[in-house]
This record gives C-alpha cells, sequence and structure tokens, in this order.
C-alpha cells in the first residue's frame, strides 16, 4: 500500500500502474512511459519544435473556442432590448451553444478514431469560421439562436481531442500535468477574459462586432491547423520496430518527423490531398467503420472512473456556465447598478486571475506529486498520486461558493465580489485540471471517448439548469442561489477521497473485467 493507496486483495496490478516513471539506481535515469517506437512517423520521436508548434495551435484554438460561450454575457440587457425577448431567451443562447457542444464533442471523438485528428480540427475551425459570420450578419433572434447550434457543433475538436487524445499522442506520461494545465488554463481563462473584452466591443461598437472579431480569430487558428497541426495519430502496436531506449532523450536528439509514403504507389495529387488533410489508410490500421466509433464510446460508461469524471467534469465546470448566466442578472441591478463594460470587468478579470492560477498551479503539483511519490515508491507510478491537488481545489469551492453568495446578499463592494470570483474560478481550473490528467492517465488511447461522453453529459446538465439559474436566483436569493450548488460541488468533489483511496483496486477490477476494451 503506497501512501495509503489501496492494493487489490489478489495482488493484481492493473496496467496504468504498470508504467514505471522513474528508477534510481544512484543515478535517476526517467523511463518513457509509454515506450515510442522506431518510427519517424511516432509524434513521441517528433523535434522538441515540432511538438511545441502543435501543442500552441492547440492552446490558440482552445483560447478561441472558450471564448465562444461567454461572448454575449455583459450584453445579455443589450439584447434583450434589442431584439425584444425574455432574458431567460437570451441565455438559452449560450445554452443551446452548450448542448450542442456536448454532442460536437462526443462526436468528434469518434470520427477522430476513423478519419484522423487533423480533419476534424480543419473541419470543425471552418464551421466556426462560417457561423461566427453567419452569426454576425443575423437579423433575427431564431437566426442567431441557430447559429449558436452550429457554433456550438464546431467547438467539440478543441474541447474533446485537445487536452486528451492530442496531447497524449504527443507527450509522455511525465509531461503531460502541465500540458494538460496550460490547455484548460486557455479554456478557462478565455471564458474569463472574453466578458472583458466583449464588454468594451458590444458597448463601443456592437453586438455584432463582437463575431465579426471571433471570425478573425478562428481564421488565424484555421491557418495555424493548417501550417503547424499535422496528423498526430498513430498506432504504435501495429508499427515496425521496437520501443527505443527507456532513458529519456536530450532534445537535440530528436529525429525530425518524415512522410514516408512511397511516391510510387501513390499519385502526386492525392499524397498532397492525403498530407493535407491528414488522413490517410496506411496511418490508421484497424480503423473502425464509423458507426461501430459512434457507438464504441458507451462501451466505457460502466467505468467507474469514467463515471467520476462525468459527474466531476459536469458539476465543477458548469460553474464557469452558472457565473455568465447570471452575472449581469446581479450586477446591472441595485445595489450594484453596474454598465455593461463593468459587468465584463468584474466577471473577467479577476476570474481570469483566479483560473490562471488554479491551472497553472494544479499542472504543476499534479507532475510534481507523480515525480515525487513515484521516486519514494521504488519507481512505481501510480495514477492516483494525481489526485493530491484536489484538496486545495475543494477548500477553495467552499470558500469561493459560499462566500460569494453572503457578498452579494449584502451588496458588498464589487471588489470583494471580484476576489471571491477568483476563488471560485481557481477551483474550477485547478479541479479541471486534475480530473482530466488523472481520467487520461486511467483511460489512455480511450481518454478522447472518456472525455467525449464527460462533455455530452456536462452540456446536457449546464443546458438543463440554463432554464432554471435566472429564476431560481430571482427567488430564492444569492445565499440560498450559490450555497446550494457549492454545496452540491463540494459534496461532488469529496468523491475523490475514495478514488484515491480506492482508485487501485478500481482500476484492478476494471481491467479484469475489460471494461476499457477497444471495441
Amino acid at each position: 500500500m503506497a501512501f495509503g493507496i489501496q492494493e487489490p486483495a489478489d495482488g493484481f496490478q492493473p496496467t496504468s500502474t504498470d508504467r514505471i516513471q522513474t528508477i534510481d539506481n544512484n543515478a535517476e535515469e526517467r523511463v518513457l512511459v509509454p515506450q515510442p517506437s522506431e518510427s519517424p512517423r511516432d509524434p513521441l520521436n517528433w523535434s522538441r519544435i515540432k511538438k511545441e508548434l502543435c501543442f500552441l495551435t492547440i492552446l490558440l484554438g482552445s483560447f478561441a473556442t472558450g471564448s465562444l460561450g461567454p461572448l454575449f454575457v455583459p450584453g445579455f440587457a443589450v439584447l434583450v432590448t434589442h431584439f425584444d425577448v425574455p432574458l431567460t431567451s437570451i441565455t438559452l443562447l449560450n445554452g443551446s451553444l452548450v448542448m450542442a457542444l456536448g454532442v460536437s464533442a462526443y462526436l468528434c471523438a469518434c470520427f477522430a478514431a476513423v478519419f484522423g485528428k487533423r480533419i476534424v480540427y480543419l473541419v470543425t475551425t471552418t464551421i466556426l469560421v462560417v457561423t461566427c459570420c453567419w452569426a454576425a450578419a443575423s437579423k433575427s433572434y431564431t437566426s442567431l439562436l441557430v447559429s449558436r447550434v452550429f457554433q456550438g457543433l464546431g467547438m467539440g475538436g478543441f474541447f474533446a481531442l485537445a487536452g486528451t487524445a492530442s496531447l497524449n499522442d504527443l507527450y509522455f506520461v511525465h509531461e503531460r500535468g502541465l500540458r494538460v494545465g496550460l490547455w484548460n488554463f486557455g479554456v478557462i481563462a478565455s471564458v474569463n477574459l472574453t466578458p472583458v473584452i466583449s464588454g468594451y466591443v458590444i458597448s463601443n461598437l456592437s453586438w455584432r462586432w463582437s463575431l465579426w472579431l471571433e471570425a478573425l480569430f478562428f481564421g488565424v487558428v484555421l491557418a495555424a491547423v493548417v501550417c503547424f497541426f499535422p496528423e498526430t495519430s498513430f498506432n504504435r502496436e501495429h508499427r515496425e520496430g521496437t520501443p527505443v531506449a527507456s532513458v529519456e532523450p536530450k532534445s537535440d536528439q530528436s529525429s525530425e518527423f518524415v512522410v514516408e509514403t512511397p511516391s510510387s504507389s501513390r499519385g502526386s495529387w492525392k499524397a498532397f490531398v492525403s498530407d493535407f488533410i491528414g488522413w490517410d489508410p496506411e496511418r490508421l490500421p484497424n480503423r473502425p467503420i464509423l458507426l461501430t466509433a459512434c457507438v464504441k464510446p458507451w462501451a466505457i460508461i460502466l467505468h467507474p472512473v469514467v463515471i467520476w469524471e462525468c459527474v466531476m467534469w459536469a458539476v465543477v465546470f458548469t460553474w464557469t456556465i452558472l457565473i455568465g448566466s447570471v452575472a449581469s442578472q446581479i450586477f446591472t441591478a441595485p445595489p450594484f447598478n453596474m454598465s455593461t463594460v463593468a459587468v465584463g470587468n468584474l466577471t473577467g478579470i479577476a476570474p481570469f486571475i483566479g483560473s490562471a492560477l488554479g491551472t497553472a498551479l494544479s499542472g504543476w503539483i499534479c507532475d510534481l506529486s507523480g515525480k515525487a511519490m513515484s521516486r519514494h515508491n521504488g519507481g512505481i507510478y501510480e495514477p492516483e498520486f494525481r489526485l493530491v491537488a484536489m484538496p486545495v481545489a475543494i477548500v477553495a469551492m467552499a470558500a469561493g461558493t459560499f462566500g460569494l453568495g453572503v457578498a452579494v446578499e449584502r451588496g458588498v463592494s464589487a471588489i470583494a465580489c471580484g476576489v471571491l470570483l477568483a476563488i471560485v474560478n481557481f477551483a474550477v481550473g485547478m479541479g479541471c485540471t486534475t480530473i482530466v490528467v488523472y481520467t487520461n492517465d486511467v483511460c489512455a488511447e480511450r481518454a478522447g471517448d472518456a472525455f467525449g461522453l464527460s462533455m455530452i453529459i456536462k452540456s446536457a446538465f449546464a443546458f438543463g439548469l440554463s432554464f432554471v439559474f435566472n429564476t431560481y436566483l430571482a427567488t430564492s436569493g444569492p445565499v440560498v442561489f450559490f450555497s446550494t450548488f457549492g454545496a452540491v460541488t463540494v459534496g461532488v468533489m469529496l468523491t475523490t477521497v475514495p478514488m484515491y483511496v480506492f482508485g487501485k483496486k478500481i482500476r484492478a477490477w476494471s481491467e479484469k473485467h475489460n471494461l476499457l476494451r477497444r471495441a
């Protein structure tokens, strides 16, 4: 039993525990997990600069995608007046986008299994460029609502694949914690920072201009995907060569990516198209048919860790949507009486700082704890070592949510409310990063499927609550509103404790029952 983690009664060691991360033979060496193949096509063998350009593209796309949801938050009152519809209808602009995002996140993981990841990024980013232009030119509320649904359908790539499967393709286990934290920072920070920018744009230009600027932003993302994000899918179980030496290579020893397509077997035009879209049947052996790929993720829904991730992500991440839904309702009314720009600043700057600290700190803690605890565990790594970051998030969530309810109820200063919003977002950033890092390690090649499931469940959860937020706040008051959702969130986050203690037993039981089968 290492650090309180219960061992399986029969001594069975699940696959994720067999990942020996560090060894100490007087001189410490790092064992690379997963083991790279000898093929230059293997993303694990790409040069450092090629990997970092891919990662920067992920960050840029995640930041742009995260900004779409809260784009209208500071301008809810403006849209109510412009379209002459109730506030609930304007809130539905966010709710419909969130629901469509869940569907997209699920389907993107399925399409990536069949066609590869690059083409999914290309198609979804193109959809976002087109739909932002559509929304900006909308003449009616119905047109804007439908455009928001299609925007949600285009957001799945940088949510479902970027922080899970794509990072797993590019990086070893000991490198992933910080990367997931930075990806999550890109998503959550953009959710918080967007109202600050869009508040000024909506006030000084119009709500339409906020969408035109988004279209330009996604145009830049599309160019980055075309230039810097080659296909990362690689099935090293069916490739030539055996694993390379276990010692971590220096950055200057990484091999460059080489396209190994025989010119004699394909025409130049076909080769160009294949390389551009990233889809090549030769590089994706044993691909499932599309129908099988769309059904396959549900095969792992009974895995306890997947269930835990779905519930945790739905409850914790929904706070970013909750705050955006009620911010205008709270802070434009007495006793605050804040302008659109002021609401955008309040709900953007302080939460941005909080989420930045939470995501960066949690990613660093997850990597540090994994390495340090493995070192003191004879070089054996357990995914549960990642979960030691969660207690900090739980305390911050309790303090932030309950405190925010009291502060709003009593009409204390906007600065105090901003600090509490920062604390809540610190907890969200730290909690979400820890959830994804842990699940990535446990689910390995099924991490994209697991996160796709969590996204569709989170979206359904948030979509349903979008019809409740504003009415419940108006009828119950801020203390009851924030305390109720805060108590539910803290209660769910406390399930991390039994997951830490019994996680290894759960993984062993699940592996014996083949709950992560490739289907």
